[in-house]
């Protein structure tokens, strides 16, 4: 019986997060249903609706629209700091214990936007190399990948297989040229339209961390531009 000190909804709480670490829950699985919990703790659907929502917004747990509450993954971390060297999925793979893929929607060239013509200094006519792909890992999808390069310096990169292995590795071993810092970096959150949903394994809506990072090689020029689109319940940025 809980005691009077605590509310029902943080008994709740305590359960279900000490049944997420005791693995009775494991990662992407799915708890009961708030009907189902009512009844088990014989409270009203208001109370363990709040308990859903703290585990929620502490990162245990992912709403998904029309089909339930699932345990979150364990997140992976990257530390982001303005001026240091950014890491590639790859790295921060091989150190956290997990196995890093790829899986290559598409490589195009196009036209640049504005903002990628005044950071990469190119003329009207120059384009861009386009490479999207979804990173996993251990088979679980993390984002949605998109490096912009200037064609002129990357042919023999547009030119390669890319449907795995760390763009990072490949740009040194072609050119001798490797992102060491972050020139400025944006981030905001949105949700996963369909597309991005259905390429990532989430619900449409699923919270989205969407950044955009102009970076730098170990010369001081421009490198690339990414646009990435994390998903939430698996990753998270230090700042």
């Amino acid at each position: 019986m809980p005691s009077k000190e605590q509310p029902l909804y943080q008994r709740i709480y305590e359960d279900i997060k000490t049944a997420i670490n005791d693995g009775v829950y494991p990662p992407e699985s799915k708890i009961p249903t708030e009907t189902e919990l009512s009844e088990t703790y014989s409270v009203s659907r208001i109370t363990v609706r709040r308990a859903i929502e703290d585990l929620s917004n502490d990162g245990y747990l992912i709403k998904r629209r029309g089909l339930g509450t699932f345990v979150c993954a364990p997140r992976m971390r990257r530390n982001v700091l303005r001026g240091k060297a950014p890491k590639s999925f790859t790295e921060i793979c091989r150190e956290e214990g997990h196995v890093s893929s790829a899986r290559l929607i598409k490589k195009e060239i196009v036209p640049p936007r504005a903002d990628e013509r005044e950071f990469f200094g190119l003329d009207a006519s120059e384009l861009l190399v386009h490479i999207q792909r979804v990173r996993m890992a251990d088979g679980l999808p993390i984002f949605e990948e998109n490096l912009f390069l200037p064609y002129r310096d990357t042919k023999e990169l547009f030119s390669m297989d890319l449907k795995d292995g760390s763009i990072y590795e490949a740009l040194d071993t072609l050119y001798g040229r490797r992102p060491v810092k972050q020139d400025h970096m944006t981030v905001q959150a949105i949700g996963a339209s369909a597309a991005k949903a259905s390429a990532l394994q989430i619900s449409v809506g699923e919270p989205l961390l969407h950044t955009t990072t102009y970076a730098l090689d170990q010369f001081g020029e421009p490198i690339y531009i990414g646009r990435q689109y994390y998903v939430g319940s698996r990753y998270m940025l230090d700042l």
